[in-house]
């Protein structure tokens, strides 16, 4: 009978215990709730300006380079490969005029053109006056050195201006000053 009696004593203690902070929880209940739903917000404006950042770096990003990404890697074997060859032949040539071998319908060597080094291209650039016209075979010789396609040559009148102005940013692009500050 003991037993009987103490379940309903023991619960009513628990809630009498407990009714301070039931009531507590019922007061401050409201608090909570705006408590979370600002957390809730902030945590959504994040995601909306970082969605909207990583949108705008994709739109400004450069675009990727067109066919797989082994072209470029195949484009300089191929290169390379093509380069030593003719490097070869025209040893073989070279060795087989110097020693008296060489059959009649071999090419005689040809003499290398003397390339100017990137320094002197520059200087040149420098020293030249962009009316003159040996700006742009100054201009061709820097694209050459790095590596960056023009058409100066093949035109003229406004095109050339065009042309001019196109290239002079690529190589202020490629970090070239053409004009000492």
């Amino acid at each position: 009978m003991a037993a009987d009696s103490a379940l309903p004593i023991t619960l009513g203690v628990i809630a009498l215990l407990s009714m301070p902070a039931a009531i507590a929880a019922a007061i401050c209940a409201d608090e909570v709730v705006d408590s979370v739903r600002q957390r809730a917000e902030h945590a959504r404006e994040s995601w909306q300006e970082q969605r909207t950042l990583d949108r705008l770096e994709r739109a400004f990003a450069p675009a990727p380079p067109a066919g797989p990404p082994w072209a470029n890697a195949a484009r300089v074997a191929s290169d390379v490969l093509s380069s030593a060859r003719e490097s070869v032949a025209q040893f073989a040539v070279q060795r087989l005029n110097a020693a008296g071998f060489a059959p009649a319908w071999l090419p005689l060597p040809a003499v290398p053109a003397a390339e100017l080094s990137f320094e002197e291209v520059v200087a040149w650039l420098r020293a030249v006056p962009r009316q003159d016209a040996e700006y742009d075979e100054a201009l061709a010789a820097a694209c050459r050195c790095l590596g960056i396609s023009e058409h100066l040559g093949e035109v003229s009148g406004l095109d050339l201006e065009i042309e001019r102005l196109r290239v002079e940013g690529a190589l202020t692009d490629a970090g070239l000053h053409l004009r000492d500050k």
